[in-house]
């Protein structure tokens, strides 16, 4: 099995925190959700780049993509918690969670941008959503 990209671990991260209590180590979560896909061992630690696995690499954004859509918490360093509405929610869609980051993202460059810049990173995202 190949490692999923990171919006395909989206639920299985969330389904471990769910199992795992709600609140887990990094290491603990990619045990559980190494587990909860399938994956071998050989294949979880596949390296991406210097000595960490592409594996962990994926489910460092998955972890973000969570964060920033309102479901997770970094309550200390190396420890992930689901807020209130986490420990709710079973399971998302994909797609809307990277939708609603990228959102946030587009929004937020248009607020640093001043003046004429403005029009155009707009024209510069709309060419980019039509890629």
């Amino acid at each position: 099995m190949a490692v999923p990209k990171y919006n395909e671990l989206l639920n299985p991260l969330l389904k471990g925190l769910h199992e795992l209590g709600g609140s887990a180590s990094v290491p603990e979560l990619e045990t559980t959700v190494a587990k909860i896909i399938g994956l071998s061992e050989a294949d979880a630690t596949v390296i991406h780049k210097g000595n960490r696995s592409k594996f962990s690499y994926n489910l460092a954004w998955a972890r973000t993509y969570l964060k920033r859509f309102g479901l997770l918490e970094n309550s200390e360093r190396g420890v992930w918690a689901l807020n209130e509405k986490g420990q709710k929610t079973k399971a998302v869609t994909g797609e809307e969670v990277i939708r609603q980051v990228q959102t946030e993202d587009k929004e937020a460059r248009l607020a640093t941008v001043a003046g004429g810049e403005e029009e155009e990173l707009i024209a510069e995202m709309r060419w980019q959503d039509t890629a």
